[in-house]
């Protein structure tokens, strides 16, 4: 779902969507994506507390890509939607590749 939200998001605001559809659905991506893909890796077991540290994790994932953009003289409000985006991607790919040796290491101890 992570996946098929950024390439939303980047769709949104690479056609120039009117204001406030994109506006509201780039602000919750970038709130609640970043973080709440880094949070499952931890393996938080409650919903809410997950919740709360993915938020957490994207507002600091926020920042920390801002800081570094200006750091750099890098400042573009597009390139820190595809920066954060990108993170979420690819933790999201780890935990997919995380279940999937997960799921094959199952399968080949219950094969013996």
């Amino acid at each position: 779902m992570t996946l098929v939200a950024g390439d939303a998001v980047l769709a949104l605001v690479l056609w120039d969507v009117p204001g406030i559809l994109r506006t509201v659905t780039v602000l919750g991506y970038l709130a609640v994506a970043p973080g709440l893909a880094c949070a499952r890796l931890i393996r938080i077991p409650d919903g809410l507390t997950r919740f709360a540290v993915g938020v957490a994790l994207s507002l600091a994932l926020g920042v920390l890509v801002a800081q570094g953009m200006i750091h750099l003289h890098l400042w573009s409000p597009l390139l820190g939607i595809i920066i954060l985006t990108v993170i979420a991607s690819l933790v999201t790919l780890i935990e997919l590749g995380r279940g999937a040796l997960h799921h094959r290491r199952n399968r080949w101890m219950e094969a013996e």
